[in-house]
């Protein structure tokens, strides 16, 4: 249970460091990057925690087309952790957030 908090602490810091990162550099709002922060963060967690998909294939038609060995695919495995539900989470809220602050543009 300790570890799952530090993981969901970690995340969130990571995240919103980002979106205050790029908001002070780019002189912004807070809502105008971390939206797409959230995005690319779930997308990367994403491509960490899953085996057999694209960049695995692509690994392995590079390593035959270079060696001539034929290797087996894997088949496609996701397992979710933590980490991504927490990046989710943050970018559904974010959503809704910005949703409700730029209200008056819709």
């Amino acid at each position: 249970m300790k570890r799952r908090l530090i993981t969901i602490f970690i995340t969130l810091l990571v995240l919103l460091g980002l979106s205050f990162g790029i908001t002070y550099f780019t002189h912004t709002k807070f809502f105008d990057y971390s939206f797409f922060i959230g995005i690319a963060v779930t997308v990367c967690i994403w491509f960490s925690t899953s085996k057999g998909g694209f960049g695995s294939r692509r690994l392995h038609m590079s390593i035959q087309g270079s060696t001539g060995i034929r290797m087996e695919n894997e088949k496609f495995k996701f397992s979710p952790n933590i980490a991504l539900y927490t990046s989710l989470a943050y970018t559904i809220i974010i959503i809704a957030a910005t949703i409700c602050h730029y209200r008056s543009y819709f």
